[in-house]
């Protein structure tokens, strides 16, 4: 197959020089990523540290647009570039195809693509006079259909919003429900390090991304539920004495000793513990101030979610033994085990909620005296993860089991028990 005709340097040059979308990096004429973040580490409102590595010193950039390297005339029949490509590591109609996507970015594009337009956002971000634009465009992107499946995007789009210290930022980008486990995790800390009260939509995104299973956050519909929800939220802020958020700040820094292993004796403020950050841009390696609230805060989420109508609403068993009516009407041609459990001062109650919640059977619940009941749907392929739970709450005075829709008791609750057939 004979070569596609290319651009001269000189063209290639000239093509770069005026073309239009804003955030394009070229070697020679931008900084490097390291430079860039070396430079910004510097200056007084410094919200992050550089974690030492040496490529943090280099000049060059594989991200950026080396314009010496000829375009194709055209992309046609062209393949996509492995996902961590960069752009010299292309071919000449990989290129001419990547400068086109470059026109309206917010379009599906290979990984490669996304992964260098993210790497120079990233950078911009460093940037105080690309800062706000970049920003723009990171959060625009988020609503674009063809960058839903970029993973990267919610956590620069995060990065974003920290650098410039925007709470509503922030809000926004647990909102989306877009965030990795980790990152949505640490957005939470940081939205309650800026002051910004749990409003409905982050607390549904929080519940989902913790794998809080309820009925009525299953069931949730932001028009409908949105008002009793942040009614809930406001009903537990006077409650815990203030917002959610911040109540579970101040139990994050209630020890002695902060996070990051030094004392607080004067009660000083601490800034979080300073961690690694997952940065999209190869050459850039971050720190930045964590605060884990997940501990403090998902409790209060499960409390407001079990008030809602809809969970409130789920049945359960009553006194005289008989299952719960979405236990009883459940389909009876396939096996089922229901495991309900309530709370316990076992030792290893902790350990067995974080077990169940692992499940994708589990349902948090509560009955008629406010109680929180713990609910586990096993399928007979699925035993095993019973057993393991069972070896911990078998003696708890709480914990019922159901086969297909019947109370067994726990005395018949062995391996190859007639009883669970």
């Amino acid at each position: 197959m004979p070569a596609a005709p290319s651009t001269s340097i000189d063209q290639t040059q000239e093509f770069w020089s005026r073309h239009c979308n804003p955030h394009v990096r070229i070697a020679g004429r931008d900084a490097s990523a390291g430079a860039v973040v070396a430079a910004a580490s510097q200056r007084e409102d410094v919200r992050f540290s550089l974690l030492s590595h040496p490529l943090h010193t280099r000049n060059d950039d594989y991200a950026q647009i080396d314009a010496g390297l000829p375009l194709a005339r055209d992309d046609a029949a062209v393949a996509d570039p492995l996902p961590h490509t960069s752009y010299a590591g292309m071919n000449p109609m990989q290129r001419r195809r990547f400068a086109n996507w470059l026109t309206a970015p917010e379009v599906a594009a290979p990984v490669a693509f996304r992964r260098l337009y993210l790497a120079w956002l990233e950078t911009a971000l460093f940037e105080e006079e690309r800062r706000a634009g970049a920003t723009i465009e990171l959060f625009s992107l988020l609503t674009a259909g063809g960058w839903r499946a970029e993973s990267a995007l919610a956590q620069t789009a995060l990065l974003a919003a920290w650098l410039a210290q925007d709470g509503a930022l922030i809000a926004q980008a647990i909102s989306q429900g877009r965030l990795s486990l980790a990152a949505l995790t640490v957005a939470a800390g940081w939205l309650a390090h800026l002051g910004e009260p749990l409003d409905a939509a982050c607390a549904v995104a929080l519940a989902r991304g913790w794998n809080l299973h309820a009925p009525a956050l299953d069931s949730f519909d932001p028009e409908n539920d949105g008002g009793l929800l942040q009614l809930r939220i406001s009903s537990l802020a006077s409650t815990l004495g203030a917002d959610a958020l911040a109540w579970a700040l101040a139990q994050s820094r209630a020890s002695p000793t902060g996070t990051d292993g030094k004392e607080d004796t004067q009660g000083v403020e601490r800034a979080g513990e300073w961690l690694p950050w997952h940065s999209v841009h190869r050459n850039v390696r971050l720190l930045l101030p964590q605060f884990n609230l997940r501990a403090a805060l998902e409790p209060r989420l499960a409390d407001i979610f079990a008030g809602l109508p809809v969970a409130a609403a789920q049945p359960h068993p009553e006194a005289d033994g008989s299952a719960p009516a979405d236990v009883a009407a459940a389909p009876q041609t396939e096996w089922y085990l229901i495991l309900e459990f309530g709370n316990s001062r076992s030792q290893h109650y902790d350990y067995v909620t974080h077990l169940a919640r692992k499940q994708t059977g589990y349902q948090l619940l509560m009955d008629e005296t406010r109680q929180l009941i713990h609910r586990v749907r096993f399928r007979k392929r699925h035993m095993r993860h019973f057993w393991r739970l069972w070896a911990y709450v078998e003696n708890w005075s709480s914990t019922r089991v159901y086969v297909n829709g019947e109370e067994i008791q726990k005395w018949n609750v062995f391996p190859y028990s007639a009883k669970l057939r």
